[in-house]
């Protein structure tokens, strides 16, 4: 039967045929290669974009910023395959989970399971990622996730089940109009394909290192209508490198310049130099990358050097305490008045000093309270005493309002004096730059019932310059100051006392008002 039909017949079927069944194969191949390339892909993917995320939040751990925890763990949760999420404490605290019920408990014996470096265990189809959240070799925290290969397989072929069903539907008419034009046309095809041949082999052996490969379209050089160059790069010698300049502004504004329409060709050449434009943009955000990158070296340079400053820092403390001390038993036992002005001025800069290397050495480390039974309100109290010389020569009174019914409660001495410290210094600048005539400073404690337990409320608040609604938000942020001779640590460092100890704070600020910061101590 097939040998009786005609030669248009002949060709018109059996390329129709070779046609469905190189269709066919081509597309159940690629269907199920596409499948596991892609969910290795996906699953290296999903790896490295969990880490990736991690590493943006690395400075929440630092800070303890809850709020942003709980982001990180929504981030996660919204990866795809992603079906659970812990994150610790370096002391093995859930301090972010999917379940909102875990937070606050300790798992150690699933710290110990962390090491040093992240790594991931693969049981079946479910993948536990251990990752150690770390500054140097100081551990911030720690994040387990695990996710299932098998959701991402259901996700991964539901995707190309889609467009396997759009390519044999696809398929279906290429296969009848093949057919149709083969009949009609079939004395006509050889020369068009040798010449549609010809140009994808020039395409396909391209020297791929070097994929850009350009002559000039024109006799004369054009000027660029985009002024993104001196010249158009289609109608210069040096085209390539015009292009490399152009980078990322190539793929958006070249297109549509009416000299790249003139010459850029057919729709095949179109897409030839549409493909180079990518290409430049490429390298473009692969330079800038790249410069990213060494900007991200600089930074971790500065913070080798930060370290190695602390340290510094430290020998320099003891010292600075001596000459302070000297400083201050000049100034009142010594009736002269040039000892007296110099001694103020020794004292003034020991104090900045101080101030300085004991931010520093604070904040580089790490926070662990030893917590100790005691008077709250008589370690404000003696807090208040260290500064009292500062508030009489600035004519500021001290309102207290204590309650007395607070009981003896654990905390760490020496930081909680640190963080009154810092807040009362901050009052006490506050209070120097509005210089108005009546000044104070009002300190309040008092003992409240919240849920099913009690809170101690610390506020210190003054009647300063107060603060600018643009800055309340960074306040909180390291190396946020507006004070000419601050380092930005001291409220970073209070909060992070602060969260060490369970508790919270807040501040109220009306700028030329005051300022109140609101502190709350679970007992």
């Amino acid at each position: 039967m097939f040998k009786k039909l005609s030669i248009q017949w002949k060709v018109a079927l059996s390329t129709s045929i070779y046609i469905l069944f190189v269709l066919i194969g081509a597309i159940l191949f690629t269907f199920f290669s596409f499948e596991q390339k892609i969910l290795v892909e996906k699953k290296n993917g999903i790896g490295k974009t969990i880490e990736s995320v991690i590493e943006s939040y690395k400075e929440e751990f630092i800070t303890s910023n809850l709020e942003k925890i709980n982001e990180l763990v929504e981030s996660l949760k919204n990866i795809t395959s992603v079906t659970d999420v812990h994150i610790y404490s370096p002391e093995g605290r859930v301090i972010g989970d999917i379940d909102l019920k875990n937070l606050g408990t300790v798992d150690k014996e699933k710290i110990k399971l962390f090491k040093k470096e992240p790594y991931r265990v693969q049981h079946r189809n479910l993948i536990n990622l251990y990752y150690p959240v770390k500054v140097e070799d100081y551990i911030l925290g720690y994040v387990f996730v695990q996710y299932d290969l098998n959701i991402l397989k259901k996700s991964i072929d539901k995707d190309l089940i889609k467009i396997l069903l759009q390519t044999l539907f696809i398929a279906t008419f290429v296969i009848i109009f093949s057919a149709a034009g083969t009949f009609l046309i079939s004395g006509y095809v050889v020369k068009p394909l040798r010449e549609l041949k010809e140009k994808l082999l020039n395409l396909t052996n391209s020297n791929m290192t070097d994929l850009i490969k350009l002559e000039s379209f024109s006799k004369k050089p054009v000027k660029c209508e985009k002024e993104l160059s001196k010249y158009c790069w289609l109608t210069t010698d040096n085209g390539k490198e015009v292009l490399k300049d152009i980078g990322n502004q190539a793929l958006d504004k070249c297109s549509s310049c009416e000299v790249f329409k003139k010459y850029a060709g057919d729709e095949i050449q179109q897409l030839t130099l549409s493909f180079y434009m990518m290409v430049a943009s490429l390298q473009d955000y692969l330079e800038k990358l790249e410069q990213a990158h060494k900007e991200r070296e600089t930074l971790n340079c500065m913070a080798t050097m930060g370290e190695m400053s602390a340290k510094i820092a430290h020998e320099v403390k003891n010292a600075l305490y001596a000459i302070g001390n000297a400083a201050n038993y000049l100034r009142h036992n010594i009736d002269n008045e040039l000892v007296r002005e110099f001694s103020g001025i020794i004292k003034n800069e020991v104090n900045r000093l101080n101030e300085l290397t004991v931010s520093f050495l604070n904040f580089s480390k790490l926070i662990e309270p030893k917590f100790e039974i005691g008077d709250f309100n008589q370690e404000i109290k003696h807090s208040i005493e260290l500064l009292k010389d500062d508030f009489e020569d600035e004519g500021i009174d001290i309102i207290y309002e204590f309650d007395k019914n607070i009981p003896p409660f654990p905390f760490d001495k020496n930081l909680m004096r640190q963080v009154i410290f810092n807040l009362l210094l901050n009052a006490l600048d506050a209070l120097k730059e509005k210089n108005s005539d009546k000044k104070y400073i009002k300190i309040t404690t008092k003992i409240e019932k919240k849920k099913n337990h009690n809170i101690v409320v610390l506020s210190i608040e003054d009647n300063g310059i107060g603060i600018k609604d643009e800055y309340k938000e960074k306040i909180f942020k390291p190396f946020f100051t507006t004070k000419q001779k601050g380092t930005g640590l001291g409220l970073p460092m209070v909060y992070k006392i602060v969260y060490s100890h369970n508790g919270i704070i807040n501040m109220e600020s009306k700028y030329g008002e005051g300022t109140k910061f609101t502190i709350e101590l679970k007992i």
